[in-house]
């Protein structure tokens, strides 16, 4: 059954939530570029497997396409990253200072038991 996320955010982290798709992404990360046959060939996999990868990747906006000729070439798009780094950021930063201001509480009650 298909999943169908209206909201970008979704689409990215369902996309990079797949091993093959975070390897496809960090490959093309690596190499700036690379075409469909080239990340079939190096992942070892059915050319169809790799096709809806790439579209899951595509539809999430982690990657442009170029097409020439038969050849379809890849390349990140890291506005998507962006977003998502951003959201992590946010919530990475809350719960940062929450578990700092647990550490200062728990501290502080350390304190209060033993009367200093």
């Amino acid at each position: 059954m298909a999943i169908h996320y209206s909201h970008a955010l979704d689409r990215t982290f369902h996309a990079l939530g797949d091993e093959s798709r975070r390897c496809i992404v960090a490959t093309i990360s690596r190499k700036g570029s690379c075409s469909a046959g080239e990340l079939v060939d190096l992942f070892d996999t059915a050319q169809p497997t790799v096709s809806k990868h790439l579209r899951v990747l595509e539809t999430a906006g982690l990657l442009t396409r170029h097409i020439d000729g038969r050849h379809h070439f890849f390349t990140l798009n890291a506005v998507s990253l962006k977003k998502a780094d951003g959201w992590l950021q946010r919530h990475l930063s809350f719960w940062e200072k929450s578990l700092d201001r647990l550490g200062d509480f728990l501290d502080s009650s350390a304190r209060e038991s033993r009367g200093t």
